[in-house]
């Protein structure tokens, strides 16, 4: 069998993973001054990224604990990425399981000049997207990029299944054009684990507690 390769695929590892609880929240780094009349500047310093944490449950099984720990020691190392995505918000608010969207899907068809703000296209008519829906869409090669949005505000599809501008965060990477193919249903991003993830405790009865952190890569 061949190796596995980078960014590992959700069937390959995340979702193997038995998650308890996951925590995702996008940032920015930034640079923060203050003036002498109590003036609070901040300087954006990079792109904003996504960054959180993954608890896995506890597992009485412990030979399915040990491949939990040998799936752990692969995506944690120099070099090594995996696709993941949020199982709390698997798909749209109005379309809780995916059955409207069915096998459609819809397109990027406009980015806005403030990259905070972009339309769809190719939905079914009427189709609602929530503040706090997810989607994400591939762009660029070598490596391909994962863009990965949260909508702030969000619009309805008119007859054509075209929407308007809806606000979304973090800000659309300047590398990401129109006309991509956008996922709406368990979109995912690509992702590196921070250094030294917690494997958890036990014996052979199982494994308790194993949980690692994560940072969104944009290479």
């Amino acid at each position: 069998m061949a190796a596995l390769t980078f960014p590992l695929s959700v069937a390959s590892f995340f979702g193997k993973l038995r998650v308890q609880d996951v925590r995702f929240q996008d940032a920015e780094p930034q640079q923060v001054d203050r003036t002498a009349n109590g003036t609070v500047l901040k300087a954006s310093l990079g792109e904003p990224v996504w960054r959180g944490t993954v608890r896995l449950a506890n597992d009485a099984n412990f030979h399915r604990g040990a491949e939990t720990e040998a799936l752990l020691s692969l995506a944690s190392r120099a070099g090594a990425s995996f696709l993941i995505y949020d199982p709390r918000k698997s798909f749209p608010k109005l379309d809780p399981t995916g059955s409207i969207l069915g096998a459609t899907v819809p397109s990027l068809s406009a980015i806005d000049a403030d990259r905070r703000r972009l339309s769809l296209s190719g939905l079914p008519s009427g189709y609602t997207m929530s503040p706090g829906d997810l989607l994400g869409w591939q762009y660029g090669s070598s490596p391909v990029r994962y863009a990965y949005h949260r909508i702030v505000v969000g619009a309805v599809a008119n007859g054509s299944g075209n929407t308007g501008l809806m606000e979304v965060t973090p800000t659309i990477p300047v590398a990401a054009t129109a006309g991509a193919a956008v996922s709406l249903i368990r979109p995912v991003m690509k992702a590196v684990m921070q250094p030294d993830p917690d494997y958890g405790g036990g014996g052979r009865r199982g494994v308790l507690g194993a949980s690692f952190g994560f940072s969104q890569t944009l290479r």
